[in-house]
């Protein structure tokens, strides 16, 4: 086996000497320091429930008189929908939507699964 020669190793500690003295320590000294609160843990009950959806615009791409429906946002973002009431949205009519996060698991299609509690159709 061959081993360095003693000047090509000298020249690596001082390149890696070097590299390292431009290092800075970050603290509270430090410019631009912005301490972090540390996280409070995970919740203590599962949180997917209880956040609203609110009002969602978008155009039906999959309707009738339920259970189930699809609509899709200017955003492009993909919708289930979920309502016993038989409300009738026809395919392609764009449409005011207010969900909640489902508390049922049905496959109602692709999107994101919400319960519909009131729709209206856009004119």
């Amino acid at each position: 086996m061959r081993y360095a020669e003693p000047a090509a190793l000298a020249a690596l500690l001082v390149a890696l000497a070097a590299g390292c003295s431009s290092m800075q320590p970050i603290g509270p000294e430090s410019p631009g320091f912005s301490p972090t609160r540390p996280p409070s843990g995970p919740p203590s009950e599962p949180t997917d429930n209880d956040k609203p959806a609110g009002w969602i615009v978008g155009t039906v791409t999959a309707g009738g008189t339920g259970p189930c429906y699809g609509l899709v946002t200017d955003d492009g973002i993909q919708y289930a929908l979920h309502s016993v009431a038989g409300t009738r949205l026809d395919k392609g009519t764009r449409a005011r939507i207010q969900g909640t996060p489902a508390k049922i698991r049905i496959d109602c299609g692709p999107g994101r699964f919400l319960e519909m509690t009131v729709a209206e159709p856009l004119r």
